[in-house]
């Protein structure tokens, strides 16, 4: 066997065995600056879209506790009102003013009036009055003083016993609120009483009265806690003709012309001490405060405006509680629209609003009710029947 050995060349052969090394050097060294900022940026952009879902997921669960509360406390505070609104009037004569008046954006309200609402408007507060017919109303046939006395007498002639907050209704549908503190026979003839023994209620002050409520001028004028609207002037001026025994003329009437065991509501909005808003009610039969009327439980809180529109037989709607005129069908109210706004108490959660004390969740609730009682009125009253009035 013939060996050669091969000379020359060696170099060519070096030289490509090191440019194959360099070559897979070079395509093993890593990504180029393209490539890693194309890679920075789809890693950016994944991060920024998980990010997102995460911040809504966590801002929803911020939100829709705080939004379903507020529209629940509103939900819970209105059922109470329209079931307060439908049950006015009941067990009432249909001339009694039912929805007290000047209450619209009431600043001068008992307790510091009602507190600033939405836009700086002051909010409404509602007063009505209700008779659960548990004890018929008891006629009145004499007033002695005409108002001025602390005395009344029934037109019944037995002596029950009665005691306790009594509401006093006059002939001209104004009413208050006093404390009947003793009963007595008395058969006196005055006025329309018969001279037959009757029952006589004693509304004294003083030390009988615990509740604070009577007043040594007579049952005429507003309680000692400023509730009622009698011993003002009754509507329709110089054509008041609804006041027995006296000529027509302006001014109260102040002739008792029953007495109802009447419940009195009211709602109203205040602050407490920790600046939450809270829709409260106060019942005259409450005593679970052990003090006398206006006794208040919180109904609601977050709800910051109350607003209430009324609407007649006569198609008017007014801001405040319209007069109420007897023997005039088409100012009897039918209709109660009520607007409740309400608030959350976080702050600074997607999708509230602004507000002077920071970002909150807002909404509004209005509902309309109508007195049960004034639907029943109109439906029986005399014919011809005026119009426009309820079908």
């Amino acid at each position: 066997m013939t060996i050669r050995r091969v000379t020359g060349g060696g170099t060519g052969v070096e030289e490509r065995m090191k440019n194959m090394k360099s070559s897979v050097r070079s395509d093993a060294s890593g990504f180029s600056l393209v490539e890693l900022t194309v890679a920075l940026v789809v890693t950016l952009i994944i991060s920024s879209a998980i990010y997102g879902l995460l911040a809504g997921g966590q801002s929803a669960f911020r939100r829709e506790p705080e939004l379903a509360d507020r529209q629940q406390q509103a939900r819970v505070a209105m059922d109470l009102i329209m079931k307060d609104v439908a049950n006015a009037g009941s067990g009432l004569p249909t001339w009694v003013q039912i929805f007290t008046r000047n209450l619209d954006a009431c600043s001068s309200c008992p307790n510091g009036g009602a507190p600033m609402g939405l836009s700086a408007n002051r909010t409404d507060e509602l007063e009505l009055l209700t008779n659960d017919s548990s004890k018929d109303n008891e006629p009145a046939c004499h007033t002695p003083g005409d108002g001025n006395s602390s005395q009344i007498r029934l037109v019944r002639n037995v002596t029950t016993p009665l005691s306790g907050p009594v509401l006093i209704i006059f002939a001209d549908g104004t009413w208050t609120m006093m404390n009947i503190i003793g009963t007595a026979n008395d058969s006196s003839s005055a006025g329309n009483c018969d001279g037959s023994t009757k029952v006589r209620l004693d509304f004294n002050s003083g030390a009988g009265d615990t509740s604070g409520m009577n007043r040594p001028s007579g049952t005429c004028q507003p309680n000692g806690l400023g509730v009622g609207n009698a011993g003002s002037p009754a509507d329709g001026g110089s054509s008041i003709t609804n006041c027995p025994n006296e000529a027509p003329g302006p001014g109260p009437c102040c002739q008792a012309a029953a007495i109802s065991f009447t419940q009195i509501i009211r709602y109203r909005i205040r602050n407490d001490t920790s600046g939450i808003p809270m829709l409260q009610r106060a019942s005259s039969v409450d005593l679970s405060c052990g003090a006398a009327f206006p006794c208040y439980q919180t109904v609601a809180r977050g709800i910051e405006d109350l607003q209430v529109q009324y609407t007649n037989a006569a198609g008017a709607s007014t801001n405040g509680a319209p007069a109420v005129v007897a023997n005039n069908w088409g100012s009897l109210v039918t209709q109660v629209q009520v607007t409740l706004s309400s608030r959350s108490e976080a702050r600074n959660i997607q999708g509230a609003t602004g507000d002077a004390i920071g970002n909150r969740m807002r909404g509004s609730l209005t509902w309309a009710g109508s007195p049960r009682s004034t639907l029943i009125a109109l439906a029986l009253q005399p014919s011809p029947a005026p119009s426009p009035l309820w079908r």
